[in-house]
């Protein structure tokens, strides 16, 4: 479904619509620069949610997430909700929220990624959720970890802008969607003519 910024269909859907649009419409209002943007709720970042901790990253690619991404409780500004983000307004206070980061850690209810392209959105997703998975088991052994270092975390962070790491994982996980019966179907291909016709003439 194509919309406007205001998040609104610009042709009548034929399916049902989102009820969170607003999320991503009044990030792409208040960030120019990005060009996808996904909110989910993966296991691996409910007990940082749950208990209010910070999201660190504990290896290089959990850079990709930030140091320390900001929280937003929607309760501050909107007081008791069903903790889905439907009006302009608090999808405009969660695009606040967000800021300058790529990521905004949603309390009671989930997280929402930023990126450049649909790609870098879904490298920062899969990254910075195994980095979460990652740290909440570290805890459990120790009780404190050691972070990388706000310096580590910047230049971490562009490795999967300047390598070929992105362009692999991304050829990776569509191979996986592809098996499992995912995805665009292949294009079907032409018929060879001119090759029949050369066939023929040598079987001649």
């Amino acid at each position: 479904i194509e919309y406007d910024l205001d998040s609104q269909p610009v042709r009548e859907p034929t399916v049902t619509q989102y009820s969170e649009r607003v999320i991503h419409g009044e990030i792409y209002k208040a960030r120019p620069e990005v060009m996808s943007v996904c909110h989910h709720h993966c296991p691996a970042f409910m007990p940082l949610i749950a208990t209010g901790t910070d999201y660190v990253p504990v290896f290089h690619l959990g850079a990709v997430g930030g140091i320390r991404p900001p929280f937003w409780d929607q309760a501050d500004e909107f007081g008791d909700t069903n903790m889905l983000v439907v009006k302009p307004e608090e999808g405009a206070s969660l695009a606040r929220a967000l800021g300058a980061n790529w990521m905004v850690l949603m309390k009671r209810h989930g997280v929402t990624v930023a990126g450049t392209s649909v790609k870098d959105c879904v490298f920062r997703c899969v990254f910075s959720a195994r980095n979460a998975d990652y740290q909440v088991r570290a805890l459990t052994i120790r009780g404190r970890i050691d972070s990388l270092s706000r310096g580590e975390t910047e230049l971490a962070g562009t490795i999967s802008a300047k390598t070929t790491g992105m362009t692999r994982s991304w050829e990776y996980w569509s191979m996986r969607v592809a098996k499992a019966g995912g995805g665009l179907p292949a294009p079907k291909k032409a018929k060879p003519r001119k090759a029949a016709k050369a066939s023929k003439a040598r079987r001649r």
